[in-house]
């Protein structure tokens, strides 16, 4: 058996479905998420942590911000 994975206009979903459902392919329906793409790593992670402590640097403007680097 081969797996494939294709990616269809939820309009024509339905069209497919039961195109491949006529061929006997087995279908299974995994809806995308784009929150599940777009994970912070660790290092993200843990600099959300430190500003929800309190703690950081705030800035009160972004020319403020880079001349701080």
């Amino acid at each position: 058996m081969t797996t494939l994975t294709i990616h269809i206009p939820d309009s024509k979903a339905d069209f497919i479905k039961q195109l491949l459902k006529e061929l006997d392919v087995k279908v299974e329906t995994k809806k995308e998420s784009k929150k599940a793409e777009r994970k912070p790593n660790a290092e993200t992670i843990k600099a959300m942590e430190e500003l929800k402590t309190g703690k950081g640097k705030v800035f009160n403007s972004a020319k403020e911000l880079f001349s701080s680097l």
